[in-house]
């Protein structure tokens, strides 16, 4: 189905892949003035695209500086990667885990989409088959109410995951090999084995209470936030 959008959201479309490809780095102004001659509209239409950037976290607007590329802070990276955990580990029974190879297949394909977007370096693509990989997994448990509460989260996942990639230091084959060893994890279907890689996917070990520790281990590399 053909979708039609608005000015403001293709500009603001346009924008987003430019902020999370790093087109433009963290602390760039974004020159209302050179931005609506670029792309051809109005500086309200501009300014339309900026304030839902701003909802997004990927930019911040100022009486003094104008608007700017901004970064989530390592706490509010940590909060939100906890919260994407907590949700989604919560759909987790502690019966075995059964992926149908139907399921298994659209895993896979989306892994395959991903290691072609690592490879493009496109993190906004990344950004999308990221959020196709783990509603997979929130839709495992069948409950609407979790579902929805999850995506309420989508808005911020450029952000985090562009925060993130600055604050660690990685490269985009790392997010997808982290990807691919959390679907291992699946395949086991052990609920405790997934709990625990679901952890090691989202919240680093130096991070944890002693108390929090998962009493059934996997070793997975990789413990830094979740991308």
């Amino acid at each position: 189905m053909i979708q039609h959008v608005s000015l403001p959201q293709a500009v603001q479309s346009e924008l987003r892949k430019r902020i999370l490809n790093n087109e433009f780095i963290s602390g760039e102004r974004l020159l209302e003035v050179k931005l609506a001659e670029e792309y051809g509209v109005s500086r309200t239409t501009l300014r339309s695209a900026l304030s839902e950037l701003r909802v997004q976290g990927l930019i911040e607007i100022s009486v003094r500086r104008g608007a700017y590329v901004t970064r989530m802070s390592k706490k509010a990276i940590s909060e939100a990667c906890f919260a994407r955990y907590f949700l989604e580990s919560s759909v987790i029974e502690d019966n075995v885990i059964k992926l149908s190879s139907e399921l298994i297949s659209e895993f896979e394909t989306i892994l395959g989409e991903m290691a072609i977007a690592a490879k493009k370096s496109d993190l906004a693509s990344l950004v999308y088959l990221d959020t196709e990989f783990h509603s997979l997994i929130v839709n495992l448990g069948g409950r609407e109410r979790i579902q929805q509460l999850w995506h309420t989260l989508d808005g911020q996942m450029g952000s985090l995951m562009r925060s993130s990639l600055d604050s660690q230091k990685i490269e985009l084959v790392e997010v997808v090999e982290r990807h691919r060893t959390l679907l291992g994890a699946l395949k086991l279907g052990d609920p405790h084995v997934i709990r625990a890689a679901m952890k090691e996917h989202y919240i680093p070990n130096d991070e944890r209470l002693p108390e929090s520790a998962p009493s059934s281990k996997v070793r997975i590399e990789g413990k830094k936030n979740e991308l």
